[in-house]
């Protein structure tokens, strides 16, 4: 019989560890995203956007949109770097993290764990 509990913690912590997995400032990896057994069939992996509220513009990317100024000051980012402080050209390179790079790791996760194949439907 298979824990379960045991497999969907170790699946979470192996995209927790993966590269692709956004990480800036640790609040979506150690606080926003969470595991729990709800029923003897289902482990659920929640990532709470009430703590980490950028969550879907990571999962579905950003066209290009002007930054506002803030308190009459253009942001500091932008002063010397990429940005000009007023405009970011959009971002991809989290694009789909959830719905494509997380659930692939917990399907060949399970598939490997159970020596089988999961269909996924």
């Amino acid at each position: 019989m298979i824990n379960l509990q045991l497999l969907g913690h170790s699946a979470l912590e192996r995209i927790k560890k993966r590269s692709w997995f956004p990480y800036k400032t640790g609040n979506l990896k150690f606080h926003a995203t969470k595991g729990s057994l709800i029923n003897q069939s289902t482990y659920l992996i929640r990532f709470d956007s009430s703590i980490a509220p950028y969550i879907d513009y990571l999962e579905y990317g950003t066209g290009p949109h002007n930054i506002p100024r803030a308190f009459g000051r253009p942001l500091p980012f932008g002063t010397s770097g990429r940005f000009n402080g007023k405009f970011h050209p959009g971002s991809t390179k989290h694009k789909n993290f959830i719905s494509e790079k997380c659930v692939n790791e917990i399907v060949n996760y399970i598939a490997h764990q159970v020596n089988g194949k999961v269909v996924r439907q």
